[in-house]
């Protein structure tokens, strides 16, 4: 038999609990981020559970199944989103920037930096009216927009690579801002020249701006690590924290 003391505890838990759910109500429903290959797909429950899918959506692999699936508990406190399950449980810092979005301010190389509310897992928050602007879009492949910006880097990279090159990656385009990682190829197939090998078949990143209704390349370059993240930012440090989040410390 429970003493009172004991009931008392467990009665202040499940307070506390319920609590942490009603103070995060916006954080239920389903959210979507993109990062390289993948697309990692979190449903938060009103219980306090989540499930997160985890999917091969680029490249080969593409629609062939879940690379993992997670489930477990989570809880927001301020501005901290916490998981457990049974694989282990860690915490992060996010920012909501619209109640369709947050960022993952803790976010690494190779994660998911901004997740958006998809389909009507909306209805778990009060409606808001968001413009297109205001998201994260990918434009797709063959589309005019996603062409505009492969031609606006073309000139400036085919000249450095000393061949007209072709480039293959993920494009997102945020407000007038657009970015681009991924690889550039030479589009005759042949080998680049030597004295650009090394550098041009590491991984490239451009960021661009749209001035005047046309996509400008602001910045290029390849790196095997963030390093080109660090040198973008820093020369062009108005560069939308949702496209390209500062690398931690």
């Amino acid at each position: 038999m429970k003493t009172p003391t004991c009931i008392t505890r467990l009665f202040i838990a499940a307070c506390l609990s319920v609590t942490s759910l009603i103070a995060s109500p916006e954080m239920v429903g389903e959210w979507i981020t993109s990062y390289g290959r993948y697309s990692d797909t979190v449903t938060y429950k009103a219980d306090g559970t989540f499930v997160s899918v985890t999917e091969v959506v680029r490249g080969s692999g593409a629609g062939e199944g879940d690379v993992s699936k997670i489930s477990g508990t989570w809880k927001l406190v301020g501005d901290e989103l916490s998981h457990s399950h049974p694989k282990g449980s860690y915490t992060f810092k996010i920012r909501m920037a619209s109640p369709n979005s947050f960022e993952n301010l803790s976010a690494t190389e190779g994660e998911g930096t901004l997740y958006e509310k998809s389909g009507p897992a909306n209805t778990a928050a009060p409606a808001a009216k968001s413009s297109k602007a205001d998201k994260i879009t990918e434009p797709k492949i063959g589309s005019p927009e996603r062409k505009a910006i492969m031609d606006a880097m073309r000139g400036p990279v085919s000249k450095h690579a000393k061949t007209e090159v072709i480039f293959t990656g993920s494009a997102q385009v945020y407000q007038d801002w657009a970015k681009l990682e991924g690889k550039v190829s030479p589009k005759n197939g042949k080998p680049f020249s030597e004295d650009v090998i090394d550098e041009v078949e590491l991984d490239f990143l451009a960021i661009l701006r749209k001035i005047d209704g046309k996509w400008t390349t602001l910045y290029y370059g390849w790196s095997g690590d963030i390093g080109t993240r660090i040198e973008a930012r820093n020369r062009f440090p108005d560069i939308p924290k949702a496209l390209l989040p500062p690398v931690p410390n």
